[in-house]
């Protein structure tokens, strides 16, 4: 990364391999990242991990995604986190409902590698000036 910051990325995703995948390359890649298969324990984890931005699974046991998404968009202490919903859906519908609860962007599994996935988030911190 040029300015070498080391970006904090939370991974929400139930699927191991896609999870797994992301971590290994976004670590490769100077990032400091934690992971989470539900939504109950990515609300637990935000808790102690002050993530820059986070990766967020629509479709995910426990607590969807659209409902993590909505309680940290509501809570002051998390407004301001960019969050990327994942998800393998091209349903324009959720989507839309995650823009209107907050999301910064959106990206469809099966069309993104790691290293869009990489430029997305860093892309997305820019234009919050992160």
């Amino acid at each position: 990364m040029p300015d070498k910051k080391e970006y904090k990325v939370l991974i929400v995703e139930d699927e191991d391999s896609i999870r797994d995948v992301y971590k290994e390359y976004l670590t490769g890649e100077g990032f400091i990242v934690e992971v989470s298969s539900n939504g109950e324990d990515a609300l637990e984890k935000i808790k102690t991990f002050d993530f820059d931005a986070m990766l967020l699974d629509i479709m995910l046991p426990k607590t969807d995604g659209l409902e993590v998404l909505k309680r940290i968009k509501s809570d002051i202490h998390y407004k301001d986190k960019v969050v990327l919903l994942l998800t393998a859906l091209g349903r324009d519908s959720v989507i839309k409902e995650g823009f209107e609860l907050g999301a910064d962007g959106y990206l469809i599994k099966d069309q993104e590698n790691p290293d869009d996935v990489k430029k997305n988030i860093l892309n997305a911190l820019k234009k919050v000036g992160k």
